[in-house]
């Protein structure tokens, strides 16, 4: 089979690029089952870790991957990246801590990222080798890079269904599929012919290894937090998490998810156990209707049911739950969510009650969260939209006068409760919102009561027989709010004024900073990230935060420093003074180094910049897409590919434009962001009462609009950096990446602490800072261009694939002479 040089370059480039976007996803979702949801976010930063260590790795070492082996070093690291994909996922299948703050986990957590981070280093130096030798052809290949990318996203999509560790190694065939591409384009005179022993090795080795596993299950994790393998009677994965239901024992079987949230499902002839939030029917006896949001394994369905209601809406966000609540559970819970007297909605609940014309009498959200998720602040990187001022607020709205909505969360997080039940009370018009509430609790779990009229004495001492018949403890009412902390944070407007002194914060979460189960206030933060040992045992989700912010900024300074810190590697790589050529070796050395550290400075720009946008864009237009269980790999696609349209577009740029194009591009995207800071968290609530179809509109012209903006900076700083220097453009990748990973940790910190707008305000700042670092176009740009245009090749400095040009004495320093690439 001949397929040329061009061909197998952009085919094994986009399955690269495939095999990692499916790869990261797959270890994502591993290590959020294993670790928990923080670990999981810090998964997506290390594919962006390996693209730096590649590009830093091949600015070290050019003849790692430089023709006439290119195509042989390619398949080669392929090869290995698919290797290395097997090794990572059979290290993460041993059994190790069950946790994160077990003994002993902190050296298996270092083992696992370093394993999992080899194959993305290793595909990020072949993508770095392939953009450095045919930087001319930039803007197409960019396009296939993020289209592979988009496919490797809806790749997941399926793969997942069959288990994370399958998809993994899916992953592992399309890495090795990459080396069958390289190796055929190598199959060309002059170019040394890759390893095909090693390609076939591993394209047959993986095959074989994911036939296995669908025929004679082997590969498990089982170091499962909570869920144990020998009790696990159902597991289920898909790309939200990983859902896992108990054997049944006693007459009901548990529901949990990714380890972190627990619901029952009761046997149909069982009796459920009394729970804080059933408060929710003290009042109301048998009058409906009821809403349950969050309905799980049907518990607190069923407490509706056994209290009279005879019209209850049930909300489930989880696809999987349901399908099982239905499927192979429906007997055990005798067809629960088949009852005449039950609704069932498949839906996000804020989106559910901002669209629902209808008013309900009682409104109940329980709480699944496990006892351990909450005390050891694994879940504070979890969004929880249902519990802030608005969300309390869009709740409030759908109650009928006499209405009264119970949350129930862990008995640590009442106060946090009260302080944004009585924001909300305010918005809502109530002058006293003391007046409204009443809480009791058991068994470390409190349910919090608010009624939109104001509670009598009547309906107070009603409440009170309901706890002391239920025996449970009374923990704030309008006459006696249980601590005088209680009572000031409920009666301030300003809980920071009422508690200045709180060790948590107790600033009401908003849909701008939705974190709810992240407590720290910011005046205590360098405090807590110093003390190491309160880190590790109550602040997991901050510390997996910090140490990749850590990681990767020490990473980015080292690649900064990469020049200097190896001052023979930087002279080999430069023209000699006076050279004709380019800006960045220049006539001496004082004028080389500013223009280089301008090119650096503007690939770090745009990794961070584009890193901070995209977690702000990218979580508002998935809460605005209504796909349950599908608008990651629908998001996904649309941002990739509306990226890569971005690039293809410069492909028409002349090299004396690109600058001036460049600057106007990171100027847009900065005003941009500053409209987004004042806008999209508005714009995301009003979008959640519109229709499916309009808000899909809206979240993809979200998505495609920053997509195409920011998909044309790297192209054509690469168009820049290539006709100026080409041996700097693996270094220039490598800090674009290692930027974006500190940055991914640096706006998450931000949006914790100081909310989604303060985070694209620095995304916005970032971008004016690559407006002013765009590299220079060299002189003479355009008779290079039009000498280009009229020998019919591209507007680039060099041919596509072809050496870079030698400096005056003809030499080429870093690259021997090779045949074009075809």
């Amino acid at each position: 089979m001949r397929v040329s040089q061009r061909s197998g370059l952009f085919s094994g480039v986009a399955a690269l690029a495939c095999a990692t976007v499916l790869l990261e996803i797959a270890l994502s979702r591993m290590h959020g089952a294993l670790f928990g949801q923080a670990h999981a976010f810090v998964t997506l930063a290390l594919s962006l870790v390996g693209a730096g260590l590649g590009g830093a790795l091949l600015y070290a070492a050019p003849s790692l991957a430089r023709p006439p082996a290119l195509f042989a070093r390619l398949a080669a690291l392929s090869s290995l990246a698919s290797g290395a994909t097997l090794a990572a996922i059979i290290l993460l299948a041993h059994r190790g801590p069950a946790s994160a703050t077990a003994p002993g986990a902190l050296p298996w957590l270092a083992l696992v990222y370093a394993a999992s981070t080899v194959p993305f280093a290793l595909a990020g130096l072949a993508l770095a080798a392939a953009i450095r030798h045919v930087a001319a052809e930039m803007p197409r290949l960019y396009l296939l890079d993020l289209v592979g990318g988009s496919l490797g996203g809806l790749a997941a999509a399926a793969a997942l269904r069959a288990g994370a560790p399958r998809a993994a190694l899916a992953a592992a065939i399309f890495f090795s599929v990459a080396g069958v591409f390289f190796f055929l384009g190598s199959r060309r005179e002059g170019e040394q012919r890759a390893p095909g022993g090693l390609v076939a090795t591993f394209v047959l080795g993986s095959a074989v290894l994911l036939a296995g596993d669908i025929g004679a299950p082997w590969l498990r994790l089982s170091g499962l937090r909570q869920a144990k393998v020998d009790r696990t009677d159902t597991e289920v994965w898909n790309e939200r998490s990983l859902i896992t239901v108990d054997r049944p024992r006693a007459g009901s079987a548990t529901v949990r998810i990714d380890g972190v949230a627990v619901s029952p499902i009761f046997d149909a002839k069982a009796t459920p156990p009394h729970q804080p939030e059933d408060i929710a029917y003290a009042l109301h006896r048998d009058q409906g209707p009821a809403l349950v949001v969050g309905a799980g394994g049907g518990r607190d369905v069923r407490a509706a049911l056994k209290a009279g209601q005879k019209d209850v809406v049930a909300v489930e966000g989880e696809r999987g739950v349901v399908e099982l609540m239905r499927g192979k559970y429906a007997e055990l819970s005798g067809h629960l969510y088949d009852k005449p007297e039950v609704q069932l909605a498949v839906s996000d609940g804020r989106s559910f009650v901002r669209r629902t014309p209808r008013l309900f009498r009682s409104i109940v959200i329980p709480s699944a969260e496990t006892a351990e998720a909450a005390a050891t602040g694994a879940l504070a990187l979890t969004e929880a939209r249902l519990f802030t001022v608005e969300g309390i607020g869009d709740f409030l709205d759908r109650l009928l006068p006499e209405g009264t909505l119970v949350v129930s969360r862990p008995e640590g997080d009442l106060d946090r409760l009260l302080v944004v039940t009585a924001a909300a009370l305010r918005r809502a018009g109530a002058a006293e919102p003391n007046d409204h509430l009443f809480a009791c609790g058991a068994a470390q779990r409190t349910a919090l009561l608010v009624r939109r009229t104001p509670l009598g004495r009547a309906d107070i001492d009603a409440l009170r027989r309901h706890c002391r018949r239920h025996k449970l403890a009374e923990a704030f009412a309008p006459d006696r709010p249980k601590t005088p902390i209680r009572a000031r944070l409920v009666a301030a407007a300003d809980a920071r004024a009422a508690a200045p002194d709180a060790a948590t914060d107790l600033t009401p979460p908003t849909d701008d900073r939705p974190f709810f189960s992240y407590a720290v206030p910011a005046r205590r933060l360098p405090g807590v990230l110093a003390d190491w040992k309160a880190l590790r045992a109550e602040h997991t989700g901050l510390l997996a935060l910090a140490s990749l912010l850590a990681v990767a900024s020490a990473l980015f300074a080292l690649a900064a420093l990469l020049p200097r810190l190896a001052p023979r590697l930087a002279a080999r790589r430069s023209p000699p003074p006076g050279a004709a050529g380019t800006p960045l070796g220049a006539v001496d050395g004082a004028a080389r180094t500013p223009r280089r550290a301008r090119a650096l400075a503007f690939f770090a720009a745009i990794g961070a910049g584009f890193a901070l946008v995209e977690l702000a864009v990218f979580r508002h237009a998935l809460l605005m897409l209504d796909l349950p269980s599908h608008e990651l790999p629908v998001a996904l696609t649309i941002l990739l590919v509306s990226a890569g349209l971005g690039g293809l577009l410069t492909a028409r740029v002349k090299l004396d434009a690109a600058a001036g194009v460049s600057a106007r591009a990171a100027e847009a995207l900065a005003v941009a962001a500053a409209l987004a800071a004042v806008g999209l968290v508005p714009l995301a609530r009003w979008s959640l009462g519109l229709g499916s179809f309009p808000r899909a509109l809206l979240a993809v012209a979200l998505l495609a609009a920053f997509g195409l903006l920011a998909g044309s900076l790297a192209p054509l700083g690469v168009k820049l950096v290539a006709a100026a220097s080409p041996a700097l453009l693996p270094l220039c990748w490598a800090l674009g990446a290692f930027a974006g990973a500190a940055g991914m940790a640096l706006g998450a910190l931000c949006a914790m602490n100081l909310g989604y707008s303060a985070l694209l305000l620095v995304a916005g700042l970032a971008y004016l800072v690559a407006a002013v670092t765009v590299p220079p176009a060299p002189a003479g740009a355009a008779a290079l261009d039009d000498a280009a245009a009229a020998a019919g090749a591209p507007p680039a400095r060099e041919a596509a694939g072809a050496p870079p040009a030698g400096d005056a004495t003809g030499a080429r320093p870093d690259v021997p002479e090779a045949a074009p690439i075809a």
